[in-house]
C-alpha cells in the first residue's frame, strides 16, 4: 500500500555508533593489583518470531468461526446460512468486526544497552586472587506493548462494545478490537555487586566461589508482539524483571588425589578427581493475577488488589505459600481504587522460593597404552535430593489452588545453570585411542 516501506515492516537505520573502550591500570607496577574499567553500547534486533502476528493482520490473516444453527436444513449446501451478511470471504479477503490488529512504528528505534563495570582485582601470594566488580547494564529502548483501543469502564454493552473506536465512529470503529502496537520507549536497568575468590589450597585441592548481590527492574516488557502489556501509563507497570535474582551464591571445589609411588595401589587410589559444584539463588518474582478484567479495559491481565501488608502464610509450605486474605480481585467500592480502576499493585513483585543446587562429579583416566586410555565419569545432579519448588499458583480467580505449591520444579529450572528434580546419576565410559 501507499506509504509501506516496500518489503520491510519499518524503516531500517545505519546511523547507528556502537563505541566500546577499556582501561586497565597496574598501581603497583608488579602485576599482582590491576583495576579495571570498561563501557560500551551494544545493538540488538528481535527474534524473527517477534513480529510473525502482523502477518495475522485483517485482511489475510483473520479467521471466523462458524457455528451451524441446529435447525438449518443446509449446514453443508450453504455453511454460511447462520453467518450474518452470508460468505465473509466475498473476495478470498475481509475485514471482520472485532478485528484484532497489531501494529509497529514505522520508525522503530532499535533496542541497546550499555554496559559499564569498574572491577578491582589483587593476588595475595601465589594461591590466592581476589576480586569485587560493579557491573551496570542500562537498556534503552525496550520493547513493550501498548492498547490503543481499550474499553471505556461504565459503558453499556459488552467489551468490544465499550472500545474507544466504537465511541468515536460506531460504524468503522465496529470492525476493531484490541489494538496492540509496539512501544519501543521501554527502559531496563541492571546493577550488580559480583565478589569472586579463588584459592589453590594445595597440588590437589583448588575452591573457587563468588556472590552476586544484584537488582534487575525494567518496564512491561514483550517478547513476542500479540498484544499489550499495558494501558496508559507504562511507568505505572515498571517493576521487577521477570529474571531478577537478587542473590546468587556459587561455589566450585576441586580435588585430586595423588600418584602414589606404589605402582598397585596408585592404580586403584591415584589420579581421581572429585568435583562439586554448589548453587544458591534467592527466587524471582510472580505476578498475581486477579483472573478477569476487573477495570473493565479489556486487557486480561491484570493484576490483583493487595489489602494486606504480609502476603505470605503466617507458615509457608507447599500446601500453603501465599496468604489468600492478602489478595481480592474486587476493585474497593470507596478510596481511590474506585470500580474500574486499575490495581495499584506492580507485576512480578512477589518473591517466589529459593534454589539450592549441589551436584558433583567423580572421574578418572585408565591408561592402557601409550596411545589409548579408558576415562570412567561419574555424576551426581541434586546429590542431597532437595526439593526445589516452582512458583505457587498465582490466580485468585481460583481460590482452591491459589497460594499453593503443585508438585516440584522441572529438571531443568528457568534460570540457565539451575538443575532441579530429582536426584539423578550417570554412568560414562569413554575410550581414546
Amino acid at each position: 500500500d501507499h506509504g509501506f516501506n516496500g518489503q520491510s515492516s519499518t524503516f531500517g537505520n545505519k546511523h547507528l555508533f556502537a563505541p566500546r573502550i577499556g582501561l586497565i591500570w597496574d598501581p603497583r607496577g608488579n602485576g599482582h593489583m590491576t583495576i579495571r574499567s570498561g563501557y560500551g553500547i551494544f545493538y540488538d534486533t528481535p527474534q524473527l518470531f517477534f513480529n510473525t502476528r502482523i502477518a495475522n493482520n485483517p485482511p489475510w490473516g483473520a479467521q471466523v468461526s462458524i457455528t451451524f444453527p441446529s435447525t438449518s436444513p443446509d449446514n453443508f449446501t450453504n455453511p454460511y446460512a447462520g453467518q450474518p451478511g452470508g460468505n465473509p470471504f466475498p473476495g478470498g479477503s475481509f475485514f471482520p468486526q472485532n478485528g484484532v490488529y497489531v501494529t509497529l512504528p514505522t520508525h522503530m528505534k532499535p533496542m541497546y544497552l550499555q554496559q559499564y563495570n569498574l572491577s578491582l582485582e589483587d593476588q595475595l601470594g601465589r594461591n590466592t586472587l581476589l576480586s569485587a566488580t560493579y557491573v551496570g547494564h542500562n537498556t534503552i529502548h525496550l520493547p513493550t506493548g501498548e492498547e490503543l483501543d481499550p474499553a471505556i469502564f461504565g459503558l453499556p454493552g459488552n467489551t468490544n462494545q465499550r472500545r474507544q473506536l466504537r465511541q468515536i465512529n460506531p460504524i468503522d470503529g465496529a470492525f476493531y478490537s484490541t489494538i496492540g502496537a509496539l512501544d519501543d520507549g521501554g527502559t531496563a536497568s541492571y546493577n550488580a555487586l559480583l565478589l569472586s575468590a579463588q584459592r589453590r589450597f594445595a597440588t590437589n585441592f583448588s575452591a573457587l566461589a563468588n556472590w552476586t548481590w544484584s537488582h534487575c527492574i525494567e518496564d512491561p516488557e514483550t517478547t513476542e508482539l500479540t498484544g499489550p502489556t499495558y494501558i496508559g501509563s507504562r511507568r505505572a507497570f515498571r517493576s521487577n524483571c521477570d529474571s531478577d535474582r537478587r542473590h546468587v551464591v556459587n561455589l566450585s571445589l576441586v580435588a585430586t588425589t595423588p600418584r602414589f609411588s606404589n605402582g598397585f595401589v596408585n592404580h586403584i587410589a591415584g589420579d581421581w578427581e572429585l568435583s562439586s559444584i554448589f548453587r544458591y539463588l534467592t527466587g524471582d518474582y510472580e505476578t498475581i493475577l486477579a483472573g478477569k478484567d476487573i477495570a473493565q479495559n479489556g486487557i486480561g491481565i491484570q493484576t490483583a488488589f493487595q489489602v494486606l501488608p504480609n502476603v505470605y502464610a503466617a507458615h509457608p509450605t507447599t500446601s500453603q505459600y501465599l496468604n489468600p486474605a492478602a489478595f481480592n480481585d474486587q476493585a474497593p467500592p470507596l478510596g481511590p481504587a474506585a470500580p474500574g480502576a486499575l490495581s495499584s499493585m506492580r507485576p512480578l513483585s512477589v518473591l517466589d522460593p529459593s534454589q539450592v543446587i549441589l551436584d558433583m562429579g567423580l572421574s578418572r583416566y585408565f591408561h592402557i597404552r601409550e596411545q589409548q586410555r579408558l576415562q570412567f565419569k561419574w555424576e551426581v545432579f541434586n546429590v542431597p535430593n532437595h526439593s526445589n519448588f516452582p512458583p505457587p499458583q498465582n490466580s485468585v480467580a481460583s481460590p482452591s489452588t491459589f497460594g499453593k505449591i503443585l508438585g516440584v520444579a522441572a529438571t531443568q529450572g528457568a534460570t540457565p545453570g539451575s538443575l532441579t528434580g530429582p536426584r539423578i546419576m550417570q554412568f560414562a565410559l569413554k575410550y581414546e585411542f
